[in-house]
Formats: C-alpha cells, sequence, structure tokens
C-alpha cells in the first residue's frame, strides 16, 4: 500500500483477462506472502468505470479490491464505492490503525536512533534504500539533503519524499555528480566511466612491454589509479591519507600506502606507467582519466574556501543523507564530510548525517572501507554509529542463497584484502525463483541464443569483463552490460556470460606469479565482488551461461549453483533447450510493456540507445487504440508515454548524441509529443520551453529563461520527479543568469513577480534567501527608475516591513500623509514634519515641532498658525464694508509679511514684421511597451 501511494506505475503487476480485465495483481512477497496478490485498479480502469460510481474520485486515486491467492481468478465486481470502500490517506499509511508500518525492525531502530553521524551496513536487497528514506523523514529536520549516484533511484527518491512524508519539510534530492557541479557552478556533462577508462588503456597502450606485473590486465591499472593514486588525494592528512597538494598521491606516500597489499613490483610499475603518461600532457592524471575526481577535489577546494560562508546554498540544510556511500573514493567521502561541516558549522546543533553502503558492493574502483570512512567522519562531524540490515528483502530464496554462497568464495583471498562483517543474510521472500544453467560453444546456436536474449524485455545480459567478451555476436553486443553499469539495477531476469570461468579463476591458485607481487589478491577480491553483484540483480530468474566450458569449469559451477545440495536441481542444458524455455514463456502485452519501461529507465546511464528503444518498444506494444490487440488501461497507456517522456527528455539535457541509425531524433520535440499523448499538457509545455532555453542563443537566452520561469508555476501540478532531479544541475545557473538581468526599473517589475514562484515550483533549496535578495534589489532599482507603485506593493510584499523605503514610494507618488506615518514608525520626526508641512497639515506639523524641540521652522509654523487662527475671527460682512484701498492696503500687508515682491508689468514692444521659418519636426519618443522583456 506504501508503493501504490508514492508511485503505482513503476509498481509490478501482471494483467486479468475474461471477466477480470481491467484488475492489476500485484505479488505481497515476504514470508508466505508470495502465494497472494493484491488485486487493484487507478480511477481509469475498466471495472470502475463500467460501474459508474466512481467517476466524481480525486485524480489519481487508486482502489485495492481484494487479496487473493494466486490461483483465484473468480468474478471479481467494483462493487459500490461509497458502501464497501474506505478511504486511505498516507497519513493513515504511516499509522499501525489500518496496516503494519512499512519497516522492519532494524530498520526503524535506523531511523528512530539519535546520534548524529549514523552508518548503516547491509546486504544486496536488504532495504537500505528505504531505511535511509525512513531515517531522512524521521529525523526532525526541515530542510534535508538527499545524495545518491543513481539517476532512477533520485527520481525514486523525489517521488517518496513528496507524496509519502509531510508537505512543511523541504526535500533536495541530488546525484553526487550534480551536487559537485552545483558547489562549482558548471554545467559540465557527467563523463561515463566506460569512455575515460578506453582512453587510459589507448593511451597505456604503447608502454605495455614495461608495464611488468600489470601488462596482462591493464584494466585493474586503471583500477588501482582510480582508487588510490587519485581517489586517495587528499588536500589534509588525516589518519592514514597523506596531505597533498594536488589530486595525485605522491611516489612515497603510495609505496609506503600500497606495499603491502600490491607488492613492490606492483608500486613501482605503477608508478612508473604514471610518469609516462604525466609526460603525455601537462594535465594532471585525475583530470585527463578521471574527471568526476578532478571535479570533486576542486569542489573540496571550493568547500574550504572562507569566502563560502555567504553561499547559502551550501549550508542551508539541517540533515544530510547518502545512499551508496560504498561508490565514494576518499576525496568523494571527503566532500561530502567537508560539506557536513560546513552545515555544522551554521546550525546551532550538530546536524544528522545518515549514510548507507555495503562494502562487498565496491565496483566502481574505490576499494571502500568503513575503516577509512570512519576516520575521516571522525576527524570532522563526529564519531559515527554504526547499524546493521541482515534480511535480503529484494531476492527470492534460491537466488539469495546464490548471493549468500559467493561470501564463501572469500575464504580464497588473505583476510586484510576480504571485505567486513559476515556475508550471510538472513531471507525473507519465499517467491517462486529459478535458475538455469547452460553451456555452449561458439557458434550459430549461441549467436541465436544471446541474440534472442538481448531483445527480451526485463532480461539483462552482464559480464564479469571489464569489456564485451568477443564470443558475443554484433546485434546483441550493445546489449550487454558490464558489472559496474549493471550496479544498482534491478532486472526480472539476468543472464551472466562465462561466470564459470571467473570460479575457476578464484578456486585456482597459481603458484607462477611473482613472489613481491600480490596482484592476483586483487584480483580475486575484485572478481568476487563483481560476481556478488551480478548474481543479486535478477528479480526472478538467474541463467548462468558457460561459453566452452571444461569438465572441471562444469562440475565448479553447479556444485556452486546447487550449494552441494544435489536435490537442487540445477543442471547443464544446451542452448536449444533453453530457447525452447523461453518461447513458452509468453506474455501478455501489458506486462511486456511494464518489462520495457524498467529497461527504459534503468538503461538510462549506461545504455541510452537501448534505453530510447525499449521506451518506443512500449509504445508500439500498446497498439493503435481499437484495435484488437491494443492495450486499454489508459493509466497502463499514459505510464508508457510518460516513461518515453523521461527518456527523451533526459537525453536531451543531457546532450547524448543517439546513433545514426536510430534516426538522430529531436529528443526534446518526441519528449512533449510524448507528454501530450499522456494527456499531461502542462508537462508538454514545460518541455517545449526548457528544450527552448537548451538550444537557444547566447543573446536570447534570457528571453528563453524569463518564458521558461513563466510556464513552470502555472503547470506546478504536472511537474514530475524526474524533471526536477535532472533540472539539478541547472537550476543554479540558470537561476543566477536569470537574476542578472536584474539592471532595470523595467526589468525590476517584470522579475520581482516572476521569479518568486518560479524558485517554488523549482524548488530551489534556497529559494527563501534569494527571493529576499532580490526583492531588495529590485525594490531599489524601482526607486531609482521611480516606478514608485511597484515598489510600494513589492515592500507590502516582503515578510518584514520596510518602512523608510515605504516612505520613499509614498513621496514620490505624493501621498505624504502615508509616507509622514511610515517617517513617525521608525522615529524620523524632521523627514515626517517635512511630510506634514507638504500636505499641508499645520496642526499634525506644530505637533511634531512640538516633539522635536528646537527647530528653525518653529515660529513660521507658529506664526502661521496664529495667522491661521486670525483669519477665523473675521467679520462675517467684512466683503460688503471694505473699500477697494483697504482691500489693496490688506494685500499688500499679506505680500510684505510673506516676502513677496510683485513685478511691475513690462512695456509692449513694438511690433516687427516676422519671417516664416519652415520648422523641423522631430521625431517623437514612444513610450516603451511594457509587455516586451529585456
Amino acid at each position: 500500500m506504501q508503493r501504490l501511494s508514492v508511485d503505482a506505475r513503476r509498481l509490478h503487476y501482471k494483467a486479468t483477462q475474461g471477466v477480470n480485465h481491467g484488475w492489476r495483481r500485484s505479488r505481497l512477497g515476504g514470508n508466505h506472502g508470495s502465494h497472494f496478490y493484491a488485486w487493484w485498479a487507478p480511477k481509469t480502469a475498466l471495472p470502475l468505470k463500467e460501474s459508474g460510481e466512481f467517476s466524481d474520485v480525486a485524480e489519481g486515486s487508486v482502489f485495492l479490491r481484494d487479496i487473493r491467492h494466486h490461483d483465484d481468478h473468480s468474478p471479481l465486481l467494483a462493487q459500490s464505492f461509497a458502501a464497501h470502500y474506505m478511504p486511505v490517506t498516507v497519513r493513515d499509511l504511516r499509522q499501525e490503525e489500518y496496516s503494519p508500518l512499512p519497516w522492519t525492525q532494524p530498520q526503524a531502530r535506523f531511523a528512530s536512533a539519535r546520534q548524529p553521524v549514523r552508518l548503516l551496513k547491509g546486504h544486496p536487497g536488504s532495504g537500505k534504500t528505504t531505511a535511509l528514506w525512513h531515517a531522512a523523514d524521521s529525523a526532525g529536520a526541515e530542510r534535508i539533503l538527499y545524495i545518491t549516484y543513481s539517476h532512477d533511484l533520485a527520481a525514486l527518491a523525489r517521488d517518496y519524499f513528496d507524496r509519502f512524508c509531510s508537505n512543511h519539510k523541504r526535500f533536495f534530492v541530488i546525484t553526487f555528480q550534480n551536487l559537485v557541479r552545483q558547489v562549482l557552478g558548471l554545467e559540465t556533462p557527467i563523463v561515463l566511466e566506460h569512455e575515460t577508462r578506453r582512453r587510459f588503456l589507448r593511451d597505456l597502450a604503447p608502454f605495455a612491454r614495461t608495464l611488468g606485473v600489470w601488462a596482462k590486465n591493464p584494466g585493474a591499472l586503471y583500477d588501482e589509479f582510480h582508487a588510490h593514486l587519485a581517489g586517495d588525494a587528499l588536500p589534509v592528512a588525516i589518519g592514514r591519507f597523506a596531505a597533498c597538494k594536488y589530486p595525485r598521491v605522491s611516489d612515497q606516500a603510495y609505496r609506503e600506502r600500497r606495499a603491502r597489499s600490491l607488492g613492490k613490483a606492483a608500486v613501482a610499475g605503477a608508478l612508473e606507467a604514471a610518469v609516462r603518461l604525466e609526460r603525455l600532457d601537462p594535465s594532471t592524471l585525475a583530470e585527463r582519466y578521471f574527471p568526476e575526481l578532478a571535479l570533486a577535489w576542486r569542489a573540496v577546494e571550493r568547500l574550504r574556501a572562507p569566502t563560502n560562508g555567504s553561499d547559502s546554498t551550501l549550508f542551508d540544510f539541517d540533515c544530510v543523507a547518502v545512499d551508496e556511500c560504498q561508490d565514494l573514493t576518499p576525496i568523494d567521502a571527503w566532500f561530502v564530510v567537508e560539506l557536513a561541516s560546513l552545515i555544522n558549522r551554521q546550525q546551532r546543533a550538530p546536524v544528522p548525517l545518515l549514510m548507507a553502503g555495503d562494502e562487498a558492493q565496491t565496483v566502481r574502483p574505490t576499494d571502500f572501507e568503513w575503516a577509512w570512512l570512519s576516520d575521516l567522519l571522525h576527524s570532522r562531524v563526529g564519531t559515527p554509529s554504526e547499524h546493521k540490515l541482515s534480511s535480503n528483502l529484494r531476492s527470492p530464496r534460491r537466488i539469495a542463497e546464490l548471493v549468500n554462497r559467493v561470501w564463501d568464495l572469500y575464504s580464497h583471498i588473505q583476510k586484510q584484502e576480504r571485505p567486513s562483517g559476515t556475508g550471510y543474510a538472513e531471507i525473507d521472500d519465499d517467491a517462486a525463483d529459478q535458475i538455469l544453467y547452460c553451456t555452449a560453444a561458439v557458434g550459430h546456436e549461441l549467436n541465436e541464443l544471446l541474440i534472442s536474449l538481448s531483445r527480451r524485455e526485463g532480461l539483462a545480459l552482464i559480464t564479469l569483463d571489464d569489456t564485451v567478451p568477443p564470443f558475443v555476436p554484433e546485434p546483441a553486443r550493445g546489449a550487454v552490460l558490464t558489472v559496474s553499469e549493471a550496479k544498482g539495477l534491478d532486472f526480472h531476469s539476468v543472464c551472466v556470460l562465462d561466470a564459470g570461468r571467473h570460479i575457476d579463476l578464484i578456486l585456482r591458485e597459481d603458484s607462477r606469479l611473482r613472489a613481491d607481487s600480490d596482484l592476483e589478491g586483487l584480483r580475486k577480491r575484485l572478481a568476487i565482488d563483481q560476481l556478488r553483484v551480478a548474481l543479486s540483480r535478477p528479480t526472478e530468474r538467474l541463467f548462468w551461461l558457460d561459453i566452452n566450458p571444461t569438465d572441471q569449469v562444469v562440475q565448479q559451477s553447479i556444485a556452486f549453483l546447487n550449494g552441494g545440495d544435489v536435490e537442487s536441481g540445477v543442471s547443464s542444458c544446451m542452448p536449444a533447450a533453453l530457447l525452447k524455455t523461453l518461447e513458452e514463456d509468453e506474455l501478455e502485452a501489458e506486462e511486456r510493456v511494464q518489462r520495457c519501461q524498467a529497461d527504459a529507465r534503468q538503461y538510462l546511464q549506461v545504455k541510452p540507445e537501448i534505453a530510447w528503444s525499449r521506451a518506443q518498444q512500449a509504445i508500439t506494444l500498446l497498439g493503435r487504440p481499437g484495435s484488437m490487440a491494443a492495450v486499454t488501461d489508459e493509466a497502463a497507456r499514459d505510464a508508457a508515454y510518460l516513461t518515453l517522456a523521461e527518456v527523451c527528455f533526459t537525453l536531451g539535457l543531457r546532450n547524448t548524441r543517439l546513433p545514426a541509425e536510430l534516426g538522430r531524433p529531436d529528443l526534446f520535440v518526441e519528449a512533449r509529443r510524448a507528454a501530450a499523448s499522456a494527456r499531461r499538457f502542462g508537462l508538454a509545455a514545460i518541455i517545449d520551453a526548457i528544450g527552448r532555453v537548451h538550444r537557444v542563443t547566447a543573446e536570447n537566452r534570457v528571453s528563453a529563461l524569463v518564458e521558461f520561469a513563466q510556464t513552470l508555476p502555472l503547470h506546478k501540478d504536472q511537474i514530475e520527479p524526474w524533471l526536477l532531479v535532472e533540472l539539478g544541475a541547472k537550476s543554479k545557473p540558470w537561476t543566477e543568469e536569470l537574476e542578472s538581468a536584474l539592471f532595470n526599473g523595467h526589468n525590476a517589475a517584470v522579475l520581482i513577480k516572476l521569479i518568486p514562484p518560479f524558485y517554488e515550483a523549482l524548488d530551489v533549496p534556497d529559494r527563501t534567501a534569494r527571493t529576499e535578495r532580490l526583492q531588495q534589489r529590485a525594490i531599489q532599482l524601482l526607486i531609482k527608475d521611480k516606478q514608485f507603485a511597484p515598489a510600494l506593493a513589492a515592500l507590502r510584499a516582503s515578510r518584514e516591513r520596510q518602512p523608510k523605503l515605504e516612505a520613499v514610494c509614498h513621496e514620490g507618488m505624493s501621498d505624504f500623509r502615508s509616507a509622514a506615518e511610515c517617517h513617525l514608525q521608525v522615529g524620523n520626526l524632521k523627514e515626517a514634519l517635512n511630510c506634514y508641512r507638504s500636505i499641508p497639515d499645520l496642526e499634525t506639523a506644530l505637533k511634531v515641532v512640538a516633539e522635536i524641540g528646537e527647530h528653525p521652522a518653529a515660529e513660521s509654523l507658529q506664526w502661521i498658525s496664529r495667522l491661521q487662527q486670525l483669519m477665523t475671527e473675521r467679520p462675517d460682512k467684512f466683503t460688503k464694508v471694505v473699500t477697494p484701498a483697504e482691500k489693496k492696503l490688506l494685500q499688500e500687508l499679506l505680500e510684505r509679511g510673506l516676502g513677496v515682491t510683485r513685478r511691475k508689468p513690462a512695456q509692449p514692444k513694438p511690433a516687427r514684421n516676422k519671417v516664416t521659418v519652415a520648422r523641423r519636426r522631430t521625431p517623437r519618443k514612444t513610450k516603451p511597451d511594457d509587455e516586451a522583456f529585456f
């Protein structure tokens, strides 16, 4: 029910047919729950529409009709809305009145702990991310910064916080790479690891003969440089880390750190390779081959600069949560620590810092250890407390047992190379799953099998090598994922390629290695980590495919898959038998659409061309409306189109170039059309406006930004979480560019109304402070430009009154009485007196003079007052009885009293003949158009 309330579009379900067509069935899972399904439907489903009683319910409503055994398909009626359904809100779900809390006891203990620095350790599928979300929500904070590596997880977190958490809290969800760029004020695209790895291997190739022990595995040298030569470089000395002047560990420090683990020969070879690569280019190794680490170093320097105290974007949070922290190198982790330390210095109480990860899933070359992370945290923000999750909540029983057995393989490496803790997870899901073992020789049958697998929705091909193996045929090569690319993704089915060979390498003892080199232990540790990640990706089915295996490899694979239990039933089969099994496993169109959507989102970061193809495939599978084979569920059709909009928009904003064979589509146009097809016309307008900002020339950029700032708040209710996450790196430079247009009164009058709701819709983290600065600057410009009415309106809309500036505006509008009242509020009696004299209000002016005491105008005001009093004593028939001479005398008396001298009338000049000269007409100045922007 929690997942239904957060995002029903992502909840996997099985479609129903016949009399029950329109109902959705989702497996409950858990212990003894996998045999039961929740029958539910969105508001637009056919059974609810036919009933006629559900048309007036709120948009987005979901109806849970029944919980049934998986074999129960008896007719299910919608029943009466008023008599048979009870409304349940998110507030109800957060209590235990209607259903159990959606968190396990260990997850709840982590969330309710009160230590300011907490580490959450867990196995794959143990619920670390769910626990971290709950802890961030339960921290008692108002402004939470949530950091993760995955774009898809960031969108999920955004959805969770928006729908399931209190609306008075602000959650700023951002990927780690975008956060680094936001701190630096950059819009540079994210460089994928496989691109930098390919560049590294290309530049290293000419020195292959001098690599020594690294010659046979140059990819391991890339990992070594990433994790230790560049990743270990910190600007300060802490624990085992020496201080560095730039993002590269010194030769001496590297030898001291790595000689024990690698051996002297391997260390010497690594340093020699580093020197040769450094001679190729004046830039640093980090800038060329590890640009993300170079940016992290720069961001740390920015945070350590003394001027950062004035930048509220860096510390306007009172809780920080970091997911997948095992993907952090020491310099990445130090960036997080410095940020948390900076935030702490601005707060009265310690800010909670929550971090979750799994040391044994360090597929990104970080060589992560909880020990050095604890040292970094202890040096700046406090000693961390540790919490552990021991259950596997994601993988079904047989696959979870297989993941547990991977831990036994760590016994084949030295103790210091093993991850800490225990690797056995408690299994809490007894759902039916399947493990299939297939052996194949290189040739036609293998090619046919791999091509068929690559085209199936919800199935991933994963290799344990750094590159795609040569036996994969060309049509299937683009679909193969490395373990680093598959990290963090979940698939219905996974085929692991040639894993038996890796098992054999792990179990084999190689006595031919040099005594002073311990690369074998490093290689085995990485191979075990990779195998553990790959085997934890499937949710229902695992294919173990060995290529040209020896008898020993077959025996080792079967023994590993069966876990020593012969009755487990895993035995080898041929590709033809596996293909037959796949042919018999025909899926309904609606379920294939769901798998295409899941694939599209997951491939978005690592295989953009497959992501786009899967999203388009989902639309094709929907069929034409009205056709016999079409998917009729309106919500399912809308969800498929929204997935296509998400994929196209994300690729377009990242400037991703799709292969020419895909037709070079206009991604922003495709995204807008897809959103409109999902009947989300507001979202389509937003995407269209963003596309113009992204592609417009520099001279027209501000006008496009103004149009975007107008459009976004108008359709705030249709903003998708993935759109806000993807705009994370763009929001700061775009808002700064928009604010830079605030240089005259005309622009100020437009922007002062435009920007505050734009900041609110864009969810700018420091929008309150930015809005206040903007208002003050705009008010000054409006007053300078004598636009007093809009300036006064802006002053009245401010959080705090500013009587001095209000008085200036009132004076400019000739409302002297209101101006005087504003002056009196701040005790400015002299200015108030001037305003009262300008009305004139003689009585009030005399009262103000009395408060002031001595004033040059006091006697004059008193004389005028007496004169005014004397005028009130004039006889009633004065005008009838006074003579003209007396009137003239009185007039002269008043003129002498006021110091006025009449000028004598000028003598008329003699008339002259004038010559008519044609006047030159000057062009008349036209009034500027108030609607024109900038």
